[in-house]
């Protein structure tokens, strides 16, 4: 299948970035677990109950998965020479794409849960080894690991698209991007729930609210209806329109670099 040689080939491409990245992660956690380890044990310290495992899965995952997300395009689409040879490719736009957008959507996740998961086994039996800590490994298989799979999977589309839109600095004008569209969404809500509960704003300048729990009971219908069209758009409509507007983007930089 040809998308698993484009896949293949973006893997080969990369692999010593991957390695380093790998490496990286390896000795943040070996330092962290196992000086955290000797640290305790030189000071008699007690032993916390779990280990940092847990938080560094989601910092790599959500940071890491972003950077990474954020410049997987910068190459391919914005330099003259990536350009063209990824224009020669001999495969369709939509699985230059896929191969892009799969690697940093659902293979990084997967290939970050199985790195900790090897790194945790090697360096808790060192730790109990040398300093006798209690073996705790890392556990990818618990639902708030899913849930934050999820989770990564719709927001790592917003920095896919914001990759093959901004040709400079992916990263942090996405986050940019975000923090203007927040303000401007937290600023619409606020009228809308200005405007819905009107009659329940009282002060000079209308910013009191009160509300007792009968009136708020005649307005659960509103409130459920409300979490759930944001859920729907959320896990939905967010991710695919996101990578259907990445898609057209790409699309087009092709179209023109053909042209040129």
């Amino acid at each position: 299948m040809k998308l698993v040689r484009v896949l293949n080939k973006e893997v080969q491409e990369n692999k010593k970035n991957l390695f380093i990245y790998a490496l990286t992660i390896a000795l943040v956690l070996f330092v962290q677990e196992v000086g955290g380890a000797f640290f305790i044990r030189m000071t008699g310290g007690i032993q916390p109950a779990e280990n940092g495992y847990l938080t560094n899965f989601i910092g790599f995952l959500f940071l890491g998965g972003f950077i990474t997300t954020s410049i997987i395009f910068s190459d391919d689409m914005f330099s003259r020479i990536g350009q063209h040879n990824w224009l020669m490719l001999p495969a369709s736009r939509l699985q230059k794409f896929l191969a892009k957008g799969l690697l940093t959507a659902i293979a990084y996740p997967i290939a970050l849960a199985v790195l900790l998961t090897v790194v945790s086994i090697v360096v808790e039996a060192i730790a109990l080894l040398f300093f006798g800590n209690p073996f705790i490994m890392f556990n990818p298989f618990t639902r708030h690991i899913g849930i934050m799979m999820l989770h990564y999977l719709v927001t790592q589309s917003i920095f896919l698209l914001g990759a093959t839109y901004f040709r400079k600095t992916h990263f942090v004008k996405t986050v940019l991007s975000l923090g203007v569209i927040g303000i401007l969404l937290a600023i619409l809500s606020t009228i809308m729930v200005r405007i819905v509960f009107a009659p329940y704003f009282t002060g000079p300048f209308g910013f009191h609210f009160s509300i007792d729990s009968y009136v708020m009971y005649d307005h659960l219908t509103l409130v459920r209806v409300s979490k759930w069209i944001g859920s729907v758009i959320y896990w939905a409509i967010l991710p695919a329109f996101c990578w259907y507007t990445a898609y057209l983007r790409v699309k087009e930089v092709q179209a023109t670099d053909a042209i040129r």
